[in-house]
């Protein structure tokens, strides 16, 4: 799980930064929202724990997408 979270935290931060997010906001949004690319990336593969719920994931991919969507 380690590597699909430093993985999604990598792809998360270039997507905030595409976006032009403030760069003193990013390290605190890329804590609140890695896990969103990170469940993209297991496709349903747990390698070790994974401890967030799909309502939690559902509602941080909601969030996430309307902060990265095109203006």
């Amino acid at each position: 799980m380690k590597k699909t979270e430093d993985t999604a935290r990598e792809l998360c931060a270039i997507d905030l930064r595409n976006r032009n997010v403030n760069e003193a906001d990013i390290p605190a949004l890329v804590d609140r929202y890695w896990p969103v690319l990170a469940n993209e990336i297991r496709q349903g593969i747990v390698d070790g724990v994974w401890p967030f719920s799909a309502e939690e994931i559902e509602t941080m991919t909601a969030e996430y997408l309307e902060l990265i969507k095109e203006p």
